[in-house]
């Protein structure tokens, strides 16, 4: 460290604070703050920038001008090796044309309402899950058996929305056993693109070859 000479006296610098940006892969939101536990954990509070969403009866677009809901906290992909969870509460709408005007609490694109993990975190288990078992996961990521497996299942489908592929380079297909002593399987049909980045196409309920041929 350097020392500064100040009218013939040795002084240390001020110390500065280094700043580190890491991106969050969500969106529509404001980062109101962020804190550090002390067992590590990062926990990222954020906001709703959209002032709208669906009334859960009639669908019409309604104002979210009726308060907030409890905060959740989402766990999502790690930082700096540390556990991750995202903090928000979400923006409440009343309807103003139903009946007994009921109200409704805004769920963002990035999260599914009642899940614990955001997507971005439910792909990164996927992608974890590929030739290991949801025991495996569980264990390394310090989460429950069930939160495991409840990632699998929402990634469970048989269509690809292609208006979401840019580009196809070496088409996979993996296995991913999702019960314990590996005697269930599914099957993960990945595509490496030409920019090195895995995705995952989908996860089919199992890796039988009339259900492999029908994809």
């Amino acid at each position: 460290m350097a020392v500064i000479l100040r009218n013939g006296v040795k002084t240390m610098p001020k110390s500065t604070v280094a700043k580190i940006s890491f991106p969050l892969d969500i969106h529509q939101v404001d980062v109101l703050g962020t804190e550090q536990k002390e067992d590590g954990k990062f926990i990222i509070r954020v906001e709703s920038r959209i002032e709208t969403t669906k009334c859960g009866v009639c669908q019409q677009e309604i104002i979210c001008k009726y308060g907030h809901g409890q905060t959740i906290e989402l766990r999502h992909l790690p930082i700096l090796g540390q556990e991750t969870y995202i903090a928000i509460r979400a923006r409440r709408g009343q309807c103003p044309t139903c009946v007994n005007k009921p109200t409704t609490t805004q769920t963002l694109d990035w999260y599914e309402q009642r899940s614990p993990h955001t997507k971005a975190y439910d792909r990164h288990l996927m992608k974890l899950l590929i030739g290991s078992t949801v025991a495996d996961v569980s264990l390394k990521e310090n989460l429950g058996y069930d939160a495991v497996l409840g990632a699998l299942e929402r990634q469970v489908a048989s269509d690809i929305d292609w208006d979401k592929i840019q580009d196809l380079g070496t088409i996979g297909i993996d296995e991913v056993a999702y019960k314990k002593g590996r005697k269930g399987y599914r099957a993960v049909i990945t595509a490496r693109q030409d920019d090195g980045t895995m995705i995952i196409l989908a996860m089919l309920d199992n890796r039988k070859k009339r259900q492999l041929a029908s994809f």
